[in-house]
């Protein structure tokens, strides 16, 4: 059986590395979490909206903004409040998909993109997600 000499070993390893790291440096999902509720926002793409959607069992709440064309739309501002009127989480959406971790209960999503502003009420269950689509 013959082996790799060092240097062909360290080449093919920094060459792996490196393949594996480069779909995630390319991929400009911004995720964070805000007032103790993770998110992640993204999607523009199909790399970004396949992992976006490949992400979105992990979190209880999913969006989705379009245009009433169909296409897709980011930059949307995105406010959403507890069932006591408290604002959890406020951000722009990178893309067209925001993803929201938030424990059970009622929530009112408003979102406004251009002029147009929506409100959506949702109830995001204790198990599963809820979802919830703003076309503008």
């Amino acid at each position: 059986m013959k082996t790799m000499k060092p240097f062909m070993r360290r080449t093919t390893f920094a060459t792996l590395a490196v393949a594996l790291a480069w779909p995630l440096a390319v991929l400009a999902i911004d995720q964070g979490e805000q007032n103790g509720i993770a998110y992640a926002t993204g999607g523009v793409g199909q790399d970004e909206s396949a992992a976006m959607r490949g992400m979105a069992k992990d979190y209880s709440l999913r969006v989705l903004a379009a245009a009433k064309s169909g296409e897709y739309v980011a930059d949307v501002k995105v406010a959403i409040s507890d069932a006591q009127g408290k604002q959890v989480l406020a951000l722009d959406t990178q893309g067209p998909y925001l993803l929201a971790r938030l424990p059970p209960g009622r929530y009112r999503v408003d979102a406004e993109y251009g002029q147009a502003r929506q409100t959506r009420q949702v109830q995001v269950p204790s198990s599963g997600q809820a979802d919830v689509s703003f076309y503008f």
